[in-house]
């Protein structure tokens, strides 16, 4: 008897099964799982592929899937049909992503996750499994702290610049260089003409990189970002009422050494002081095999 736990992104799937205890038996890795991007006849085969490689290793009792997306009513309607055509009718486990990575963060445990990437989002689960959110609204509403309100942040101090609303900053010199464009009157045409979110979170690094070259403009944008962030993590441990909650960094602007991290983990220290930082227990993906077992 074996379990599954996939791990649908955007980019690319990771299967794991496990047995009962949780001991890792595989791992494969496939294609993206984003209905949006790959469209349902291609996420119909995905599956397809998913089950039969589950099928191969005997009979599997429960499978969890996290991906994003999973609110979407289609989406759970071709996991439901594809899954039943493997004999797995009422044994998916479909939950959001950050469930997942949030399930494996902690083992299952109490606790929280906070991730800066592109976007942003923390999610929490109480003692009695309840999970909570704060963030993840998306970077037309919210996305404090993400590397797209970083960028967002530092263009607008571009402007304000070079219209003498604001110092002079070198975020001007490294974004022009990261745009490849030769003016600020170019960049309407660079920014509104790709009208994509990844190209302005992109320019996280550019706040990074001026920032350690001491530039005022970009040290208060990551502060004041590095803040949102903290209190994502605040609002998460008083709706868990767990003021000593477990906290996981995750994400490319929080697993590495930035600036961003610094200030999120000192502003995370001065007003969340009983919150113990901690590394993750294992992947998505484990976590989704993890989550099968434990709803078994």
């Amino acid at each position: 008897m074996i379990y599954a736990g996939i791990d649908g992104g955007g980019t690319k799937t990771t299967l794991v099964l496990c047995d009962k205890e949780g001991n890792q038996l595989a791992r494969k890795v496939f294609g993206s799982f984003n209905l949006n991007s790959i469209g349902e006849a291609a996420l119909r085969t995905l599956l397809a592929e998913l089950f039969a490689t589950i099928g191969q290793w005997g009979e599997c009792r429960r499978v969890g899937i996290g991906a994003a997306g999973v609110s979407n009513p289609a989406v759970s309607r071709i996991v439901t049909e594809v899954a039943a055509s493997y004999g797995l009718r009422g044994r998916i486990e479909l939950k959001g992503d950050q469930e997942i990575a949030l399930y494996g963060a902690t083992g299952g445990r109490p606790g929280c996750i906070l991730i800066a990437g592109t976007g942003s989002i923390c999610t929490g689960m109480d003692e009695h499994g309840r999970i909570v959110r704060t963030g993840g609204w998306g970077h037309l509403i919210d996305d404090a702290g993400s590397g797209y309100a970083l960028g967002r942040d530092a263009l607008a101090a571009l402007v304000r610049a070079q219209d003498g609303r604001g110092e002079a900053t070198l975020l001007t010199e490294f974004i022009l260089a990261k745009l490849a464009v030769q003016e600020p009157e170019e960049l309407i045409a660079a920014i509104y003409g790709a009208a994509d979110k990844s190209l302005i979170a992109s320019l996280a690094v550019a706040v990074e990189q001026a920032g350690r070259q001491q530039d005022q403009t970009a040290l208060r944008i990551i502060r004041h970002n590095g803040q949102a962030l903290a209190e994502l993590a605040a609002a998460v441990s008083k709706q868990i009422n767990m003021p000593d909650m477990p906290l996981i960094l995750m994400g490319g602007l929080l697993t590495h050494e930035t600036l961003l991290r610094a200030a999120a983990v000192a502003e995370i220290k001065a007003s969340l002081p009983q919150v113990r930082l901690t590394e993750a227990v294992m992947d998505g993906a484990a976590g989704a095999a993890l989550l099968a077992i434990n709803h078994d």
